[in-house]
């Protein structure tokens, strides 16, 4: 039993190192600092010459993109592993959902590449130089659109659902990480909610508080990265 516990532990914590040594690092510096020095809201010629003069940052911020993305498939697949036992339909509706959402960030990722092909005149060699950054600030707009009504939000919090309920079933963890994972998956479904139905969903001031759920993800990996599992009666049971 011990050596079954001090695996599951080992297994725990990898998949959160993915997030916090992998995955923050390259979604903050891909995502966040990227593109906030190359887009330039309502300024198509801005946009287009920074993008330009930033090339080999933009295509690797791409990259960056899809490596996050991949990693945070890969750790649902070890929480995937280490859940089985308690429930396999919500194991396999948690990994499913992570699996699709991979699938949203590359269709998103192609609009990002697209718009500097338009740019470096390898799409329509027929667009002049105003037409070229037109597109290109639209394309860049649409990846914008689509992070911005979450897409990809909307399957990573199908994916916590699952995943919250069953570290609340399983005993790994305190059933309050499990909560938390829960309120963060039911988050990140409203956050696309609120974004498809509302014109703005400030005024209901949901948006300020929906960025806070995420803070319940990071917590239940904090937990699971420095606690590991802890031993479970439930699993006792399955074993036996």
């Amino acid at each position: 039993m011990d050596t079954t516990l001090n695996s599951n532990s080992k297994t725990a914590r990898l998949a959160a190192s993915f997030f916090f040594f992998v995955g923050m690092p390259l979604s903050l510096w891909g995502q966040a600092y990227v593109l906030s020095k190359i887009f330039v809201r309502q300024d198509p010629v801005t946009t287009a010459n920074n993008l330009l003069s930033n090339e080999l940052i933009f295509r690797l911020s791409i990259f960056c993109h899809l490596a996050d993305t991949i990693f945070f498939v890969l750790m649902i697949l070890m929480f995937h592993r280490l859940f089985r036992p308690v429930d396999k339909h919500l194991s396999r509706l948690m990994l499913v959902s992570a699996i699709v959402q991979l699938s949203a960030v590359f269709m998103l990722e192609v609009f990002n590449f697209t718009a500097l092909m338009v740019l470096k005149t390898e799409t329509r060699v027929t667009f002049g130089i105003v037409q070229q950054q037109e597109v290109a600030y639209f394309l860049l707009r649409m990846h914008a659109y689509g992070a911005g009504i979450g897409m990809g939000k909307l399957f990573i919090g199908l994916c916590f659902i699952p995943f919250g309920m069953l570290v609340f079933r399983s005993g790994f963890a305190p059933r309050i990480i499990g909560v938390l994972l829960i309120i963060g998956g039911v988050g990140y479904v409203a956050d696309f909610s609120t974004a498809v139905l509302l014109q703005r969903a400030d005024y209901l001031m949901l948006r300020s508080f929906l960025k806070y759920t995420t803070l319940a993800y990071i917590l239940s990996l904090l937990w699971f990265l420095v606690k590991g599992v802890r031993e479970s009666e439930s699993i006792n049971r399955y074993n036996n």
